[in-house]
């Protein structure tokens, strides 16, 4: 194939343009390389179309698709919790077209932080009562609330087997609390946000050394050219504590995810699109360095007792295109009981 064989494939691959109402213009590819000769090189105009078909591979576009992002359902049964949560789930099955997947952001439970056993089990148990009538796959992502026992008014301690992540681990991350997956020419990284503090049984935000090998591997698997999206419960960027309070408020390690800045610097050389996260229960975004960070609010909003600052109990709907995504927040007309 000579170069003006490539201009032709080029042409034959953007859409026909149209003029005064008439069939698309037809441009002989000899004129067409005349015409461009002296304003691009033979080598730069190769360069072009090798970029064009690394991005567009012939017949291999994969078809835009939708998935839900579910956080902060604080499922316990007070406030309605329960017929709240069916309520989205309900929400979520008439979606249409139907969503591919669903990827809850953490904090699946009310609180498993400073509980005793039989509200531990209850939680989880109306947990799985709800989720089981999702009509799609689910994936899940470990927030705080969801871990037994990290806190200085814990019921559970280190010597019991529920203690720590270990139920989330077994029941709801296949064994494990990060994972990731592919779709349709996407890739999903699910994050374990949620560390120890040192010297003390409470959470803070932290990704540990063990799970940042697993993402330099994961992302060099990957390669620089799949689109990526991360979920992640804390977030690694929020304007929200400084809104409300001051622009100088120093934050809580249990906040932010405290080594984002070395993340960020592992994450840089992929097409990291979009970072999910929860936990602030608030609806934020924030564009930065080529990635979209966004707080999808809260399923529970204030934790089933009304909305957030205006903001309604709601879940994310992301569609999923060849290169890019879009963003949707969902209400589910929930109206919070009274206390």
């Amino acid at each position: 194939m000579d170069i003006s064989d490539m201009i032709h494939v080029v042409i034959q691959l953007d859409p026909p343009t149209q003029r005064n109402g008439q069939s698309p213009m037809r441009i002989k590819r000899r004129e067409l390389f005349r015409q461009s000769a002296s304003s691009i090189t033979a080598g730069g105009f190769l360069h072009l179309v090798s970029d064009h078909l690394q991005a567009n591979p012939l017949g291999n576009t994969p078809p835009a698709f939708r998935f839900v992002h579910l956080t902060d359902m604080h499922v316990q049964p007070e406030l309605g919790a329960v017929e709240g949560f069916k309520q989205c789930i309900a929400a979520v099955n008439k979606l249409s077209p139907k969503p591919d997947f669903v990827i809850t952001g953490g904090d699946l439970i009310m609180d498993a932080l400073a509980v005793d056993k039989p509200r531990l089990n209850l939680q989880w148990q109306l947990f799985d009562d709800s989720i089981k009538t999702i009509e799609m796959p689910v994936f899940h992502t470990i927030g705080n609330h969801d871990v037994t026992g990290w806190s200085k008014q814990q019921h559970i301690s280190s010597g019991d087997p529920a203690y720590g992540k270990a139920i989330f681990s077994d029941r709801y991350g296949q064994g494990q609390t990060y994972r990731s997956f592919d779709h349709r020419g996407w890739h999903f990284i699910l994050l374990d946000s949620i560390g120890q503090a040192p010297n003390s049984p409470d959470y803070i935000g932290w990704i540990d050394d063990r799970q940042k090998d697993w993402l330099k591997n994961d992302l060099a698997t990957t390669g620089t050219l799949k689109p990526i999206v991360i979920v992640t419960h804390i977030p690694f960027l929020s304007t929200w504590n400084q809104v409300v309070d001051s622009p100088q408020k120093t934050l809580a390690g249990s906040s932010l995810i405290g080594n984002g800045f070395e993340l960020r610097k592992i994450l840089e050389p992929y097409r990291v699109k979009l970072i999910l996260s929860g936990h602030g229960h608030v609806r934020e975004r924030i564009d930065v360095n080529h990635i979209t960070h966004i707080q999808s609010g809260a399923v529970s909003g204030m934790w089933w007792k009304g909305p957030v600052f205006g903001d309604a109990e709601a879940f994310g709907l992301v569609t999923c295109h060849a290169d890019s995504f879009d963003y949707r927040y969902e209400t589910f007309g929930w109206k919070a009981r009274k206390v």
